[in-house]
């Protein structure tokens, strides 16, 4: 890719003459900041856009990719983080979807599946290639992606943060199905945020920042985490949480025998839980996605009503209050910033004052005050290092990291005991994660009590000062992070012995 650049109207420019260039039988690594770039070229790549400007070679010859079935036919494949597969159908239903072998016309499903079973035995994946999609875990359901894509037969593999949401065993499965391909021949370019794992597989990594190309350097050692971080952001950023030791204060959330039947089909989505969150400590929730964490949080902060036991907060009984009186006593930020977080056509002050708004000083005689509104905004604008024009700018034109900001500013500035956050950092750049995670040591510090629901055990590991383990909604374990290393945190939410 030469000279490559891509303006949008009205003038926004998302990549300035960048050259990234790929070398066959290696792992790439492309890293920057949200709104560096890394999506926009990648997408560039694989056809889904075109650039403004610039060309691009395979093989010395000049190439035009206008679609993504154009980009499969020169053997580029993408496996995004939202994967897209029909749930319903077997994994070797999914992979040949579109490309069917058949014979007089009919599909084949025998030929298919042995097909697709060779295929994966060939690279080194395990899959049940019988398997109903929808039954696998996150992991097994990205390996059948990768199989479509080796399906196309494909040279050229993009992996678009695919350990986001896998466990360390499984991260570490992949990326010997990485090394697997890199042998055969095969190009992977990983797109991720995680700086560790970056140095851990990649044979080289290039670096953009605000649509520029910084550097493409050899991963040989000579580069560590710091400076690819410093790279990304373009200013020195310490990576480490400083967490002090301290003695949790009295219990603020208290659950017990906590259950949740889902009436359509009477299966147990929540299954006796217990767990306790005192004042002055972080209470992490691990689990591989869909074991009840998000049923969890939907119970406990009103969303849903429990088929059994009892919530209790700051020493009253809460379970039967409904959500609007729920939230005087929760801070609430959840997973879908965009959707249930925000009101994305309204301004960073409209956001701000939601739930503020009810009440004194900023209410008067059933009037909103503006005066006194805009300097609350303005207040936690500049408290929370939110960039932005002015507190009237939408909060759609925000960066992913500013509008998760705009949450949090707002959650911690309504000074409830109990903060409840749903994946925090997801989605978000080097920079964005290290302020809100240092947020959430503020509010330890200030002896608030945090749940904190995470797929990233990194984070829960850095945070926490308690682990409760979910698997098939209950809790099968709790873990003390300075006595267990994040492995043994995998093993319990995979159900298997270390």
């Amino acid at each position: 890719m030469i000279d490559i650049c891509k303006v949008y109207p009205p003038n926004v420019v998302a990549l300035k003459h960048v050259d990234f260039s790929l070398e066959r039988g290696e792992i790439h690594a492309l890293v920057g900041e949200n709104g560096a770039g890394k999506s926009t070229l990648m997408k560039i790549l694989s056809g889904l856009i075109r650039p403004s400007f610039g060309e691009i070679r395979m093989n010395g010859q000049r190439v035009q990719i206008n679609s993504p079935v154009v980009a499969a036919r020169l053997g580029i494949g993408m496996v995004h983080q939202e994967l897209a597969l029909v749930g319903s159908l077997r994994v070797y239903e999914n992979v040949v979807l579109g490309s069917e072998p058949s014979r007089f016309g009919l599909f084949q499903p025998q030929k298919s599946s042995q097909i697709v079973k060779q295929l994966a035995e060939r690279f080194g994946l395990n899959v049940d290639v019988n398997a109903i999609t929808q039954e696998l875990s996150v992991a097994g359901r990205q390996k059948v992606e990768i199989l479509k894509q080796l399906y196309r037969n494909v040279d050229i593999l993009i992996l678009d943060e695919p350990t986001a949401a896998l466990t360390p065993q499984e991260s570490e499965e992949l990326f010997d199905e990485m090394f697997r391909l890199r042998d055969r021949g095969k190009t992977i370019v990983f797109v991720s945020h995680k700086l560790d794992e970056v140095l851990k597989i990649s044979d080289r990594i290039t670096v953009l920042r605000k649509g520029e190309k910084i550097t493409t350097v050899k991963n040989d050692g000579s580069i560590n985490a710091a400076q690819l971080a410093e790279m990304m952001v373009g200013k020195r950023i310490e990576l480490v949480s400083i967490k002090t030791r301290r003695s949790a204060g009295d219990p603020v959330l208290v659950v017990k025998d906590l259950s949740l039947v889902d009436r359509t089909n009477g299966k147990k989505l929540l299954d006796g839980v217990n767990l306790t969150v005192h004042a002055g400590e972080v209470v992490g929730i691990a689990g591989v996605e869909g074991n009840g964490q998000n049923e969890l949080i939907e119970v406990l902060i009103g969303l849903r009503k429990p088929s059994s036991g009892s919530i209790n907060i700051l020493g009253k009984d809460v379970t039967s209050l409904d959500l609007r009186r729920r939230r005087s006593f929760i801070a609430y930020v959840p997973q879908d910033r965009k959707n249930v977080g925000l009101a994305l056509k309204a301004t960073i002050m409209e956001n701000l004052i939601m739930t503020h708004h009810m009440n004194p000083p900023l209410r008067r005689k059933w009037l909103l005050d503006k005066s006194v509104a805009k300097g609350l905004a303005s207040r936690l604008i500049k408290d929370f290092e939110i960039v932005c024009r002015s507190p009237f700018e939408k909060v759609q034109n925000l960066s992913g990291g500013n509008q998760q900001k705009v949450v949090v500013a707002r959650e911690i500035s309504l000074n409830r005991q109990l903060i409840v956050l749903d994946q925090p950092t997801r989605g978000l750049d080097v920079a964005s994660t290290q302020y809100l995670r240092d947020q959430v040591l503020m509010l330890r510090e200030s002896n608030k009590a945090v749940l904190l629901v995470s797929a990233d055990l990194d984070e829960l590991m850095d945070l926490s000062d308690r682990i409760y383990v979910m698997r098939s909604g209950r809790i099968v374990a709790e873990l003390d992070p300075r006595t267990v290393d994040k492995t043994v945190v995998g093993y319990h939410m995979l159900g298997v012995s270390a």
